[in-house]
């Protein structure tokens, strides 16, 4: 049984600490929001979990096992540093940090004090993208050649306080959610799995037309180039009307392509990819596999599958792509 420590009681907390609740491998120890509102909500749930608006004093009174960093991007690197130097397991969700320096420490740290890291991308648990990669790492589509996703997103109703899901830190003024990293990375990490091989070069375009409410860039355009001569493609915006446009991972071979569930060969009929046995999707994401698969790790069963340095080079392809969009030239991706 493992004491978790929750820190961000909005939906991916929740969810994640459903998930290991339901498992029976984990109890809910602490619970850390600076909204009272969401913290107090969770507890209603957790009612003998240790619950406060500050992360490191709950850490500190509740001493875990395992720490969940599921609050604002910006704050990852600073919580999970700390939860790591105590000595807890920590499950980080996407984005793993907000910059290539943090994701270094927290990789550092973690060799230091010998404990788990793992990077919550939960898409790779969600059919039929897991199914998709592994065909493709496989051979059944041939040679790769290109990739590419979408993360296509009407976050107004989370940006605006006229919003019914308004979450202000997403646009704070100061550290607003990058939407580049904070959801294209869905689709990113995809990428770069399915792709097998690091990123070489990056070019990126943005514009912010569409969100007056949002204080950052709103719609992205990303080209890849990989160093295996793999080419990719990330469309991200988060101003359209109406989400479910486009997709997160499109998979093209020279024998066949991978794209909407389906394996599509010339002159065949497409056909649908069997889902894989595994954890159920919750939230829409894919926590239930994800977070299984965390414990699944603590436990030694498998070896970890998204550990910390997995996890940033996806932040690492943004902060190039970042850098591309605001001086118009490509730019060389740090290499992990």
């Amino acid at each position: 049984m493992y004491r978790f420590l929750i820190s961000g009681c909005g939906g991916a907390g929740r969810f994640v600490a459903q998930v290991a609740h339901a498992d029976g491998r984990g109890t809910i120890a602490g619970l850390a929001d600076p909204s009272s509102t969401a913290v107090n909500g969770l507890r209603e749930t957790y009612p003998k979990a240790q619950a406060g608006q500050d992360f490191f004093s709950v850490l500190n009174q509740v001493k875990p096992d395992v720490a969940v960093i599921a609050g604002p991007d910006h704050l990852h690197a600073e919580q999970s540093q700390a939860a790591i130097e105590a000595g807890c397991h920590v499950l980080i969700e996407k984005p793993l940090a907000t910059k290539v320096a943090d994701a270094r420490l927290i990789i550092r740290a973690a060799a230091d004090r010998g404990v788990c890291v793992m990077t919550d991308h939960t898409m790779r648990y969600v059919h039929p993208y897991g199914r998709m990669v592994k065909m493709a790492q496989n051979g059944d589509i041939g040679k790769v050649f290109f990739i590419q996703g979408d993360y296509v997103h009407d976050m107004w109703s989370y940006y605006s306080e006229k919003g019914k899901n308004h979450t202000p830190w997403r646009s704070d003024q100061h550290d607003p959610q990058n939407i580049l990293l904070g959801g294209g990375c869905h689709a990113i990490d995809l990428i770069l799995w399915a792709a097998g091989s690091p990123v070489r070069e990056v070019c990126c375009y943005s514009n912010k037309l569409s969100i007056p409410e949002f204080p950052d860039d709103d719609c992205y355009i990303l080209i890849m180039r990989f160093e295996n001569e793999v080419l990719g493609k990330v469309h991200v915006t988060s101003g359209c009307s109406g989400h479910g446009y486009g997709d997160f991972l499109e998979i093209y071979g020279n024998n066949g392509t991978l794209t909407k569930g389906d394996l599509v060969r010339r002159g065949e009929d497409p056909t649908p990819l069997a889902e894989e046995a595994g954890g159920a999707v919750v939230g829409g994401h894919g926590w239930g596999g994800s977070v299984t698969a965390f414990l699944d790790t603590l436990d030694g069963k498998i070896a970890n599958p998204i550990p910390a340095r997995e996890g940033a080079k996806t932040v690492a392809v943004c902060e190039a792509a970042l850098q591309s969009a605001s001086t118009g030239g490509s730019v060389m991706v740090e290499q992990l």
